[in-house]
């Protein structure tokens, strides 16, 4: 990009740089904590963009979006892991049930992207795309069996739990940065979003098995 004159740089981040909240909802100034070899690598992509704005004045914007979810999603995330798991049968295999997410519907996500790219205030500046709303794993599963109208055990597996230190606890979005620089505020409320991914996952179901556990 620097050698070939690229108008603009959007980096993609991930909420899990900043790892278990220190405060909520956390801003973009939070310390970043690499509990994961995931989250570590990111930092590094992350301070290598960054770099590359103050070293070479590469025009460099960095998005960290919150917990991206919708149609066609991996099953190897937390919402298609529930939502294939409750439409084939009726109990739900899952690790902790207490971490908080701020999960964000991608069609929000896809228009802070846009922004991102149309706004010159953003160059140089790493800014959070969430809800500044954060649900349990636990609340999650009660909002998805009650949207597929079917009572769901949950039986939790030691192996889908992550080890103490790298587990992050809670992430929610301080969106504020967004708002103001991008214009942006997400237009999709939880439920809605869960609606349209489980009608999709619904009409794809044969693509995927209830048995296989998704690392």
């Amino acid at each position: 990009c620097q050698e070939m004159g690229i108008e603009k740089v959007i980096h993609t981040s991930t909420s899990e740089v900043y790892g278990t909240a220190i405060e909520v909802p956390i801003k973009e100034e939070h310390p970043l904590q690499g509990q994961s070899p995931y989250s570590a690598s990111k930092i590094g992509a992350d301070k290598i963009a960054e770099s590359f704005y103050l070293s070479f004045g590469l025009p460099v914007a960095i998005i960290r979006p919150f917990n991206t979810y919708g149609p066609r999603q991996s099953p190897r995330a937390i919402i298609p892991t529930i939502i294939i798991q409750a439409l084939k049968r009726k109990k739900v295999y899952l690790g902790s049930l207490s971490p908080i997410r701020d999960f964000t519907y991608v069609g929000d996500i896809v228009e802070g992207f846009i922004k991102m790219g149309k706004a010159d205030s953003t160059v140089g500046k790493v800014i959070n795309v969430g809800t500044n709303k954060g649900v349990s794993t636990g609340e999650l599963v009660k909002k998805i069996a009650s949207l597929v109208d079917k009572k769901i055990d949950v039986i939790v597996e030691k192996k889908r739990i992550r080890p103490k230190n790298s587990e992050v606890g809670r992430l929610i979005a301080d969106n504020k940065k967004a708002k103001e620089l991008l214009q942006w505020t997400p237009r999709t409320p939880l439920e809605k979003g869960l609606k349209i991914t489980i009608d999709w996952f619904k009409k794809n179901l044969h693509l995927y098995r209830k048995d296989i556990y998704y690392i």
